[in-house]
């Protein structure tokens, strides 16, 4: 036991020093489409949806900590998740996930399935938050496992959002389909 205590405070002193020297690798994004392409999504009819979670931008990792936050007017609720991998927690609360090996990202590390009601409110958002305190991974910028540092590029999948458009002209569109 005292080792495995002894464990975890030196990883946690891994991470602070980290941190305080500005370390800003890592995104942990949610996207609505198992392609990984799609970070919004219509809530426009009842229905169960799969959202997945990805670590897409550590050049490797054997972990990752995190918890979903469901934003004001988000009215999906979680029903259960998935992972490929060996987690502890649930991502509403606080979820840890080990890889078991040295990934690279892209990573997709969880499917969390939502009820949906068609009643979320526009731009509301699902987010992926710090549990009591930040998320990590364990990587290095060289490419190995042996430093632990945090994820700062937090992702949030956007619920209800009106797509940006542009006006355009008919000879623009055609300009488009030109050899």
């Amino acid at each position: 036991m005292r080792v495995a205590i002894g464990f975890v405070l030196l990883i946690l002193s891994f991470v602070s020093a980290s941190y305080a020297q500005g370390y800003s690798g890592g995104s942990i994004l949610i996207f609505s489409d198992a392609a990984l392409t799609n970070p919004t999504l219509a809530d426009n009819q009842p229905g169960m949806k799969n959202l997945y979670v990805v670590n897409t931008d550590f050049i490797a990792s054997t972990g990752l900590r995190f918890r979903t936050v469901a934003g004001v007017g988000f009215t999906g609720v979680w029903l259960s998740e998935s992972s490929p991998f060996i987690t502890v927690g649930k991502s509403t609360k606080d979820l840890s996930i080990g890889f078991g090996s040295c990934l690279f990202a892209p990573v997709m590390v969880l499917t969390m399935t939502y009820q949906f009601f068609g009643t979320s409110a526009a731009c509301s958002a699902l987010s992926i938050a710090p549990p009591d305190g930040f998320p990590f991974a364990l990587c290095n910028s060289g490419g190995g496992c042996i430093d632990e540092l945090p994820c700062l590029g937090l992702g949030s999948l956007g619920v209800n959002c009106p797509v940006a458009t542009e006006s355009t002209t008919w000879g623009r569109v055609k300009a488009l389909y030109r050899d």
